[in-house]
């Protein structure tokens, strides 16, 4: 654990001695056309980005660290809610470093006194870091508390491997530099098998289990995964759909982004996980045996 731990902060380090500010959108963004596209408001001599996005995201970093503390201090000997209280914690870190670099500070840090808006900066690839990591330990934790034996410990070695390998990736999009190693679709393409693992684990749980608890712990975390593919659907179909720029109206309208969507997703994604899980997250009661 301390090499991968030791990874991924590698990983982040090598965004301050990689090539990430060669790194420009297609076409170019201007200064000025990137305070077009969103709203841009003096705060003294800095320009913040996006506060109602902002007001979101922070409120659900500190959300999202909030119900992995709660996990982690109420883990009753259970490794199942150790694991989901770290990924929760490790969600919230990520949400942060996204409300930093994504909304609140994207002109400071991406456009200001330049000519062109850089595509990416290092908060950015801790967010995807951070968020491959926690998706990783989602997986070890339900591998606890709905699995055991042989596929308890392989979807332990996917959930690590499956981070490694994703680490790996952003230090080579870091170094090269290339923005299709480090956009949210590539995390996107590493973060949803596990989630469809969660899905698919958990309901050969609720199906074959014969323990009640373990049942309905199952079930909830069945439907905590479906709810989360949810959110990702709605972000995506928001994009597509180009709704942000349709309400914005080039700075007549109301600004509410597909990051907005997705940031109040994941608000009641939080209080459900914690409503439904929260009393009822246990490990595997029969560790010698895996789901029939």
């Amino acid at each position: 654990m301390k090499r991968v731990t030791g990874l991924a902060a590698g990983a982040l380090l090598l965004t301050g001695c990689g090539r990430l500010d060669e790194l420009t959108y297609d076409p170019p963004v201007t200064p000025e056309q990137w305070c077009e596209q969103r709203p841009c408001v003096a705060v003294g001599d800095v320009i913040v980005n996006e506060p109602l996005g902002t007001f979101l995201v922070f409120g659900l970093a500190i959300l999202w660290v909030a119900v992995g503390i709660y996990f982690l201090v109420a883990r009753r000997g259970q490794r199942s809610r150790l694991w989901l209280g770290i990924a929760l914690v490790l969600g919230g870190l990520g949400a942060a470093q996204a409300g930093v670099s994504y909304q609140a500070f994207s002109y400071e840090l991406k456009c200001a006194g330049l000519a062109t808006c850089h595509y990416t900066n290092g908060f950015e690839v801790g967010y995807s870091v951070t968020q491959a990591w926690s998706v990783s330990a989602m997986v070890v934790a339900v591998a606890f508390a709905c699995a055991a034996g042989g596929l308890r410990r392989g979807l332990t070695v996917y959930a690590i491997a499956n981070a490694v390998v994703y680490c790996i990736l952003a230090v080579v999009g870091v170094l090269l530099p290339s923005k299709t190693l480090l956009s949210f679709e590539v995390l996107m393409l590493f973060a949803l098998p596990g989630i469809i693992l969660v899905m698919v684990v958990s309901a050969l749980r609720w199906r074959s289990g014969v323990d009640r608890a373990a049942r309905s712990c199952a079930k909830w975390i069945f439907w905590a995964a479906v709810l989360l593919v949810v959110v990702q659907i709605a972000y995506f179909g928001y994009y597509a759909a180009g709704v942000t720029q349709t309400l914005w109206a080039g700075g007549a309208g109301f600004y509410f982004s597909e990051n907005d969507v997705l940031h109040v997703g994941m608000i009641g994604w939080l209080i459900f996980v914690a409503a439904t899980l929260g009393p009822r997250l246990v490990d595997n009661p029969s560790p010698d045996r895996a789901p029939a």
